[in-house]
């Protein structure tokens, strides 16, 4: 009796979502079972390895997916030529170390490689959103039946449009009765890209933390980081980064990750620089880049980031079109490829998998919102169920795995259309107000 017991109380853990909150994986366990998670934002995550997904209520088909995804694993962008510069005047003025001279001698080899393709889409990019748009297709495939219409849309970045041209195009090739309409524009800025200058809504200042906020940030860097020690390897003194390179240790640590941990978004020469820090130094080193990422994304008390409220905009497009587009019945797939600045503070607005916590510690933040959370390829995805004369169901994937809201679900992680839009609606609304009423 004790074990149906049991069984029967899990059971309806996982089909209220407590199960995932209770039991969710902390980033100690995440990262040992997966290091290259310490990637943090620069993490490819494997495809090949989804998990299967619960089926629907009895009846209920898909029937139109609302689709957001960050663009594919790409280059660096300033961080090549920051770096190189650094490295150059260092070695100048004859401070680097032997181990110093062994490093940039190595980069310079790296450097002519990368230079001229800062922000570039990668093939491994590329191939994400194939994979993206081949697992859309046979994991439901009732969307594609019959003429299949789909909306897709673009910020101007060239890796941004070469991901939505790869998902396309994949999709085209496997579906021939698909018609795509695609446009890539800075129109879209309010809902796609809100920190573009041509927003209109646009606010100087919007995405900082705070002066506050950022002193707490560079005491935990100060707590978590030996930097000094990372320094010194190369330069005859750490001192070497403030008094002859004129920056901040967490500049130099921050764009020196950037640096190694991308090659795992390369083509070739993964893992070039896998020797730059011990195990331990990069799981500190991830804490910070971590929690950096955390205050300028997420729920941070004290921030004065407004990224969350511009979020508003993006969700209030979401349920706008899909609305529309479900009375028109005219599209199928609404698609939008834009950055991680625009995806990750959607999450965080939908409290999907609980990541819209609010915290005032940097440390606690590595539980709620780790950084892995928004690889490369990121993508949101709401699928939209219906069954003749009943409400319509939604369920959200995060990176293509069911995650759980903030709502009362039908029946595991399906929730209603209708209690959707009750909860998510007036947080549209106040985030949007707040934005224009700062503006005036």
């Amino acid at each position: 009796m004790k074990k149906i017991i049991s069984a029967a109380f899990i059971w309806l853990l996982l089909c209220t979502g407590v199960f995932a909150t209770c039991f969710a994986q902390s980033y100690k366990e995440a990262i040992e079972q997966d290091p290259a998670k310490l990637a943090g934002s620069f993490y490819v995550y494997d495809s090949n390895l989804l998990p299967a997904m619960t089926p629907a209520p009895k009846g209920y088909k898909p029937f139109y997916i609302s689709h957001f995804a960050r663009h594919g694993a790409r280059y660096c962008t300033s961080e090549y030529d920051t770096l190189h510069d650094w490295f150059t005047k260092a070695s100048d003025a004859g401070v680097l170390t032997d181990a110093g001279k062994e490093f940039f001698a190595r980069y310079e080899t790296f450097y002519q490689k990368v230079r001229f393709r800062k922000g570039n889409l990668t093939k491994l990019g590329q191939n994400q959103h194939k994979l993206i748009a081949e697992h859309m297709f046979m994991r439901f495939p009732d969307v594609f039946k019959g003429n299949t219409h789909v909306e897709a849309v673009s910020t101007e970045s060239p890796r941004v449009i070469m991901s939505m041209w790869s998902c396309i195009s994949k999709l085209d090739a496997m579906d021939k009765f698909m018609t795509i309409n695609a446009e890539s524009s800075a129109r879209f800025a309010p809902w796609l890209q809100p920190s573009l200058s041509t927003n209109p809504y646009l606010i100087k200042g919007a995405f900082r933390g705070g002066k506050e906020a950022e002193k707490e940030l560079d005491e935990y860097f100060e707590q978590t980081v030996p930097w000094r020690q990372i320094a010194g390897k190369f330069f005859i003194t750490p001192d070497v980064v403030k008094d002859v390179l004129k920056i901040t240790p967490m500049k130099f640590i921050d764009f020196f990750h950037s640096v190694v941990t991308c090659t795992y978004c390369l083509d070739e020469d993964r893992g070039y620089f896998d020797d730059v820090f011990t195990q331990e130094e990069l799981n500190q080193v991830w804490k910070v880049t971590s929690a950096k990422y955390f205050l300028d994304v997420a729920n941070f008390t004290g921030s004065e980031n407004l990224i969350l409220d511009y979020a508003g905009f993006t969700l209030g497009q979401i349920i706008e079109t899909a609305d529309a587009d479900i009375a028109s019945g005219n599209t199928q797939l609404r698609m939008r490829f834009g950055h991680d600045s625009g995806i990750a503070p959607l999450f965080i607005l939908l409290d999907a998998n609980g990541t819209g916590r609010a915290t005032a510690s940097f440390e606690e933040s590595l539980d709620i919102f780790p950084n892995y959370y928004l690889p490369m390829g990121a993508n949101l995805q709401i699928i939209f169920y219906r069954k003749s004369g009943k409400d319509m169901l939604v369920k959200v994937l995060m990176n293509e795995r069911e995650a759980t809201l903030p709502l009362e679900p039908v029946e595991g992680c399906y929730y209603r259309w209708e209690d959707f839009k009750a909860h998510y609606l007036p947080i549209v609304e106040a985030s949007q107000i707040k934005i224009k009423n700062t503006l005036r």
